[in-house]
């Protein structure tokens, strides 16, 4: 596998919690010319939610990603849809079982707070990608994983209080309409 040491070791480091150090767009201007032709298309496609059917090679960060992810949905899938309705109509085939997301799953739905929900299960992922990273340094996998984690440091820093109050007073504006009809 090849070794990315120049451009590994340019990038800032990602801290949950942090403000964003730079976009996912500079992130993919910084690794286009110096990548492979496949990796490069590999890390075109990587994303935060698994797109169905689509798979990465065995054994890479990505495809462990990927797998751990859809645990995670499916976990997150079974906890919202109500007993006794058709559950597996909206859950992904598993290609493996990751332990740590049934409690993670359950500690993050003991929370009331729908925000701080979301947050901790975005700590999970990112606690996941830690260990994914474990041993990689300088190769693809420690790439993917960095673009990964930028991507949930983007959802988080794209939220704003004044974006959020507008959201509200749209959705309310929307239910008095409905209650006026």
């Amino acid at each position: 596998m090849a070794g990315y040491y120049y451009l590994i070791s340019s990038l800032p480091l990602l801290m949950f919690d942090e403000r964003l150090p730079l976009t996912v767009a500079d992130f993919t201007a910084a690794c286009a010319g110096q990548l492979t032709e496949s990796d490069q298309r590999i890390l075109n496609r990587l994303t935060l939610i698994p797109e169905p059917g689509l798979t990465y090679p065995a054994g890479s960060a990505a495809e462990r990603w990927r797998q751990w992810e859809i645990c995670l949905r499916n976990r997150i899938a079974s906890r919202r849809i109500p007993h006794g309705k058709d559950i597996h109509r909206w859950l992904q085939d598993e290609a493996a079982y990751f332990g740590e997301t049934d409690p993670g799953v359950q500690e993050a739905f003991a929370l009331k707070n729908p925000l701080e929900r979301e947050k901790y299960l975005d700590r999970l992922r990112w606690r996941a990608l830690d260990d994914f990273e474990a041993g990689h340094h300088f190769d693809f996998d420690k790439l993917c994983i960095y673009k990964l984690k930028l991507l949930l440091l983007a959802k988080w820093n794209e939220r704003r209080a004044e974006q959020g109050g507008k959201n509200l007073d749209a959705v309310l504006e929307g239910i008095d309409k409905n209650f006026e009809e």
